[in-house]
């Protein structure tokens, strides 16, 4: 899918910071190609790819293809302690004791994903 999706943690409805360290350590067998400069990354796992902006707060990735780009971006996202962020699409979390720090109006339509192909299915849906 070629939108963005936005990665980003949140405590007490702020955005909060950290978990770039964790998303970098689950992506770095899979980096293809790195541009520190300007934090691209280029992912490759298995059946699929992904072009990813990392820094130490936040991520932004786009041109995701394959179950398994999904999977790794979501496991990476519970190490970092992120919610998901489809744009166009409710939040996402993989932890529901994440629900309660979402920014106001954000927690009650948040949907809950384990698996890159939750994170598709409720991108499909919305």
């Amino acid at each position: 899918m070629s939108f963005d999706v936005f990665f980003q943690r949140f405590r007490d409805g702020d955005a909060a910071p950290g978990g770039g360290a964790a998303m970098r350590s689950v992506l770095a067998a899979h980096v293809a190609r790195d541009e520190p400069d300007s934090s691209f990354a280029h992912v490759v796992v298995g059946d699929g790819a992904a072009d990813v902006y990392l820094s130490d707060d936040s991520m932004l990735a786009n041109n995701i293809t394959g179950e398994q780009s999904w999977d790794l971006l979501v496991e990476g996202a519970k190490a970092a302690g992120w919610a998901i962020m489809p744009v166009g699409c409710p939040v996402l979390i993989t932890d529901e004791s994440g629900r309660a720090h979402l920014p106001d109006g954000l927690g009650k339509d948040a949907v809950h994903v384990s698996t890159g192909k939750d994170v598709v299915r409720a991108i499909i849906g919305s």
